[in-house]
């Protein structure tokens, strides 16, 4: 079953009768996509809003021809739905949703704090949204000690922490676990000694700096991270935590989508380890960003962003049109030498790590066959003495 059949199954059973389980966190990380805005109220002032609520609003308001709201994934219809019918949610309340864009920091930033039983909190920061600003934010993180939604993300757990006095309980997917993690490390010790568990579904990493700071080393057990078993996103940058690789239905890319995570009675479905692809990536990028310093990334990237700006893309969904395509080709020519000589030389770096990728797979592979084989004459020679 996935996230949605699981809410059939106990979505009648409160968490306050039954405690946080996997599944939970991974409803909760959907839900930080929901565009919120307007119905959830900002500050922590206010009465906080019902789940059930919120999301009966939020239907209504979708569904106006003209009121600018959408959906971040196509299963959120069916989810919005089936949580408004399950117990174990609809009375949980919302408050402080914040959702912010700002395109001259390069920053796209949203949470919000779900109030538990028995006085507890859950802060859910969202991953990256469609606009052109949240993935550049997440491109910054190869080059930037740390980029603006961290930061925001760190005042926010603070800000939260301050209106309650119970267990705090801190998740995000994508992004959002980058922020989940980035916030549990480097709050004050009051807050942080406040935190029962930091879950990071499939969020990349950080610097090997930052990685082995410390703040981090003082999160390390009870922080709890999952991937898929094709897990891209999740294995980019630095990891030194440990790591549950959960089974998707999806393949590649479109397992980071939580909808495809397979659970059983309230936990994920484990896999051993992850798959070679995702093993295959990692090593790739790892390689390309080494082979060029700080400096170069930056250039590299503020390129690319250029030439997609004045290209005329609007949003994510446009950068991979063939009209665009076609646009940004033409505009590569109009950036200054420097910039583009570095843009090719990091596309050459890229496509070495991506023939060493390539040459290690073919030698892995016959290295496979060659072990196979050995173990087949082993049997054989078993067979024959039988």
């Amino acid at each position: 079953m996935n996230i949605i059949s699981y809410l059939e199954w106990r979505g009648d059973i409160s968490i306050a009768r039954l405690p946080l389980c996997e599944a939970d966190y991974a409803v909760i990380g959907c839900c930080s996509y929901f565009p919120f805005d307007g119905i959830v109220p900002e500050d922590f002032e206010s009465a906080p809003v019902s789940m059930w609520n919120a999301i009966n609003r939020l239907r209504e308001l979708e569904s106006l021809e003209g009121d600018g709201r959408c959906f971040h994934y196509s299963e959120d219809d069916e989810m919005t739905a089936r949580l408004m019918t399950s117990p174990r949610f609809t009375s949980l309340g919302l408050i402080g949703f914040r959702n912010k864009i700002d395109v001259e920091k390069e920053e796209q930033f949203s949470a919000m704090t779900i109030l538990l039983p028995n006085n507890q909190t859950m802060i859910v920061f969202r991953g990256t949204d469609k606009t052109l600003t949240g993935w550049k934010e997440d491109f910054n993180m190869m080059y930037l000690d740390s980029i603006p939604s961290q930061q925001d993300a760190l005042k926010y757990l603070e800000e939260s922490a301050s209106h309650s006095h119970g267990d705090i309980y801190v998740c995000g997917h994508s992004k959002g676990g980058n922020l989940a993690m980035y916030s549990a490390a480097y709050c004050s010790d009051e807050v942080k000694g406040r935190i029962k568990e930091i879950v990071n579904l499939d969020g990349p990493g950080f610097s090997k700096e930052r990685i082995e700071s410390k703040e981090f080393l003082s999160i390390r057990d009870r922080l709890r991270t999952f991937v898929p078993q094709q897990s891209i996103v999740g294995m980019l940058l630095e990891h030194r935590e440990k790591h549950s690789v959960v089974h998707s239905s999806k393949i590649a890319f479109w397992q980071h989508s939580l909808y495809s995570w397979e659970v059983r009675r309230g936990d994920f479905i484990r896999e051993t380890d992850v798959k070679t692809l995702s093993r295959n990536v990692d090593a790739t990028l790892k390689n390309w960003l080494l082979s060029m310093d700080k400096e170069k990334r930056e250039k590299m990237i503020e390129g690319f962003w250029s030439v997609v700006e004045s290209a005329g893309v609007n949003d994510i969904q446009d950068l991979f049109t063939l009209k665009s395509t076609a646009n940004m080709m033409k505009k590569v020519g109009k950036i200054d030498d420097e910039t583009r000589e570095i843009m090719r030389e990091t596309t050459r770096l890229f496509l070495k790590a991506i023939k060493k990728m390539q040459t290690d797979n073919r030698e892995q592979r016959k290295e496979i066959r060659k072990e196979n084989r050995r173990k087949k004459n082993l049997i054989d020679i078993q067979d024959s003495k039988v």
